[in-house]
């Protein structure tokens, strides 16, 4: 079974990150939390079940994995998917996992998001 989503990427590592696929679709990149999730990628069909997820990380040149894909470390999955969703928010978060949270609305950040963010950024103050 597969459903169509518009897809919306929330990002909250201190760092940019690009080429953002789900089993290979999307495409999607994003600046770093908390300017994060302000792009959106209609009408992309994905089929229900685990996710591969990747992104390429980007920074300051020098910057240490600059260039570097990565892939979830957990198996993300899609669905159960309410009928009435418009939108999938694939959320990465700087321990390398994922999760994908359908919902009607736009998404928003998650509270273990924006948590994990404000601890990076306490840790590199």
């Amino acid at each position: 079974m597969t459903v169509t989503l518009d897809v919306v990427t929330f990002n909250y590592w201190d760092r940019f990150i690009s080429d953002v696929f789900i089993d290979g679709k999307g495409g999607d990149s994003s600046t770093p939390f908390p300017e994060t999730g302000g792009s959106t990628i209609s009408g992309v069909r994905l089929r229900l079940g685990p996710q591969e997820v990747t992104w390429t990380l980007g920074g300051r040149k020098g910057r240490p994995r600059n260039g570097e894909i990565v892939t979830a470390k957990n198996a993300p999955q899609l669905g159960p998917v309410p009928p009435d969703a418009v939108f999938l928010g694939v959320h990465i978060y700087p321990d390398e996992t994922v999760e994908l949270i359908p919902s009607r609305h736009y998404p928003q950040p998650t509270a273990k998001g924006e948590a994990m963010a404000a601890a990076a950024a306490a840790a590199g103050q």
